[in-house]
């Protein structure tokens, strides 16, 4: 248990927690929901993660969506494909960009640069 001065609530390291249950990014390597009951809709905004990205996500109905990442310093970052057996769809400030498939993946960031995430489904019904 982590030491927090004070008194109240925010000393028993509850949030820390759920935090973890929503992001963790342990070892460098980013995982969303990895311990979040899939059945329960959840979003976060802004958690920060290890090498300086500050991640958003929404889990709805089962489906993960909504992920963004924001490179503060341009560290590389390494994901665990939040859609297994997907291709992923990426969108670097806005603009279409590269696709990656596979479990694991490593994309190279820039300063200051919006990553957005997306799967193989998510962009079909984009375009419907």
């Amino acid at each position: 248990m982590l030491y927090y001065s004070g008194g109240g609530i925010e000393s028993c390291g509850g949030f820390l927690a759920v935090n973890e249950m929503l992001l963790q990014s342990c070892d460098g390597v980013i995982r969303f929901f990895p311990d979040w009951p899939k059945d329960q809709n959840a979003r976060f905004g802004t958690l920060g993660a290890v090498g300086a990205f500050l991640i958003s996500a929404e889990l709805k109905d089962g489906m993960i969506g909504g992920v963004t990442i924001t490179s503060e310093k341009g560290t590389d970052c390494t994901i665990i494909n939040p859609w297994p057996g997907e291709t992923i769809r990426v969108v670097r400030n806005g603009k279409p960009a590269e696709s990656l498939a596979g479990e694991r993946f490593k994309l190279k960031t820039s300063v200051d640069e919006t990553l957005e995430l997306r799967s193989q489904e998510q962009e079909v019904r984009s375009k419907e």
